[in-house]
């Protein structure tokens, strides 16, 4: 059995339309924190089922100009998103490779609001029809493949995992369809405690649609490049801290996006 928790860290503070920089009259600012508890439980040697639930903290910013005065707005949202559970399989090694299968669910845990028209911000807003989410409010099936192989004193891996939701919740809001497929390489430093790794992942979003209108939230393909730093500071004990640099970037609409996506998560195995 395996004990997780995760935080996910970004500021979407800078504004873009498809590839290029663009305005950002309101100063608006989303900023995001993620904390993620999962649990690994192996059923047998080759069997397992996994749980994680999301604890998203969610905070968007914008000063909105008026004749008395700026207006600093602000909204948030925090508590219980959405929880999933996969089923894992561990295929037999073959010609050097090892592979895992995972298929399973995100279960609608985390709370969902009808989305709205903000007033205050419509006028120059890049997210003018905006309500944040802490959940989907639907049952979408969830899958992912990944391998791994030792080559001398490095390890070559690689993954694809897909979030593929079916249908609108009961608002109408019908959250769009992801997958994200990575390769990377991971080496020892010095010592079997500690080790890096580097990995280039490409990531596509659909947009959300609500009412058969697109969402302005989402939406768009991003290259990332990935390194970080795993160590072992105790028995059983794993820390793991890494940082996600868009390489590139092709947004379905002018929106913020964020520079970096910092994660740090510490495991337990008993």
């Amino acid at each position: 059995m395996k004990l997780g928790a995760w935080l996910v860290a970004e500021d979407r503070d800078r504004a873009y339309d498809g590839s290029d920089d663009s305005e950002n009259p309101l100063q608006e600012r989303t900023t995001i924190r993620v904390p993620l508890i999962t649990l690994d439980v192996r059923v047998t040697p080759r069997l397992g089922i996994q749980a994680a639930a999301s604890i998203p903290d969610i905070t968007r910013t914008a000063v909105v100009p008026r004749p008395t005065g700026a207006f600093n707005y602000r909204e948030s949202f925090s508590g219980l998103g959405d929880t999933s559970l996969l089923g894992w399989y561990r295929v037999p090694p073959r010609s050097g490779w090892n592979a895992t299968i995972s298929l399973g669910v995100s279960l609608p845990t985390g709370r969902t609001e009808t989305p709205r028209f903000a007033p205050e911000l419509e006028d120059g807003s890049l997210v003018p029809m905006s309500r944040l989410q802490r959940g989907s409010g639907t049952f979408d099936p969830l899958a992912g493949v990944s391998l791994d192989r030792r080559v001398g004193v490095a390890t070559l891996f690689g993954s694809i995992a897909a979030r593929l939701p079916l249908a609108e919740n009961d608002t109408g809001l019908r959250t769009g369809a992801s997958w994200e497929t990575s390769g990377g390489l991971a080496r020892e430093l010095g010592t079997h405690r500690v080790t890096g790794f580097a990995r280039v992942g490409w990531l596509h979003r659909n947009q959300d649609v609500f009412d058969a209108t697109p969402v302005l939230v989402g939406g768009g393909d991003w290259v990332y490049l990935t390194p970080g730093l795993a160590a072992q500071v105790g028995k059983g004990i794993n820390v793991q801290a890494e940082v996600k640099l868009p390489l590139y970037r092709a947004l379905a609409n002018r929106q913020l996006d964020s520079r970096a996506i910092f994660q740090f998560g510490v495991s337990r195995s008993f």
